[in-house]
C-alpha cells in the first residue's frame, strides 16, 4: 500500500510538473506543422501543449492557430516559422513577458490579457527588426 502511495504522489507530482510548463496549445490545425523541443521533433495535432524555447513549424500545406495563457492568439501560414523565445504570467506577482521571434513566414497575432496589462513586456521579434506592441491585432510577413 505504501508502494502504491508512493507511487501516485510521484505520477501527481510529475503531471504538475509537465503542466506548469506548458504555455498554451494549438487550437486550429490544417494541413501538417511540427514543433521543435529540445532537439526532438514532434508532429503536432489540435490540443498539443507548448513550452518556451518551442519552434512551431508549419509545412507547405499547414497552417496553425495556437492560444497562450493569456488568451494570445498567434496564426502562422503555410511555410512559417515561430519561436517561442519567453513567455511569464503571472498576474498575482505583477509579472507578466513575452518574446515571440518570427522566423519566416506569415503571422497574425493578436493580444490577449498580457497586451492589455502590460503591453510593454511584449516583443515580437524577426531577423531584422523587434516590435514593440501597442495595438491588439498585428499582421507580419517575413521573407526568407
Amino acid at each position: 500500500m505504501r508502494y502504491v502511495f508512493g507511487l501516485l504522489l510521484v505520477l501527481f507530482f510529475a503531471a504538475t510538473l509537465s503542466a506548469a510548463q506548458s504555455i498554451g496549445t494549438v487550437k486550429t490545425l490544417t494541413g501538417s506543422a511540427f514543433v521543435e523541443r529540445q532537439g526532438e521533433v514532434v508532429e503536432l495535432e489540435v490540443g498539443a501543449p507548448l513550452q518556451v524555447a518551442d519552434r512551431v513549424v508549419t509545412r507547405a500545406d499547414g497552417s496553425l492557430g495556437l492560444i497562450l495563457q493569456d488568451d494570445t492568439t498567434v496564426s502562422l501560414g503555410p511555410d512559417s516559422e515561430l519561436l517561442l523565445r519567453a513567455f511569464v504570467f503571472e498576474p498575482k506577482q505583477n509579472r507578466f513577458s513575452m518574446i515571440l521571434k518570427m522566423l519566416k513566414g506569415t503571422f497574425l497575432y493578436v493580444s490577449g490579457v498580457i497586451g492589455k496589462l502590460a503591453p510593454d513586456s511584449i516583443e515580437l521579434e524577426t531577423p531584422d527588426s523587434t516590435i514593440a506592441v501597442r495595438g491588439t491585432r498585428v499582421l507580419i510577413k517575413v521573407s526568407n
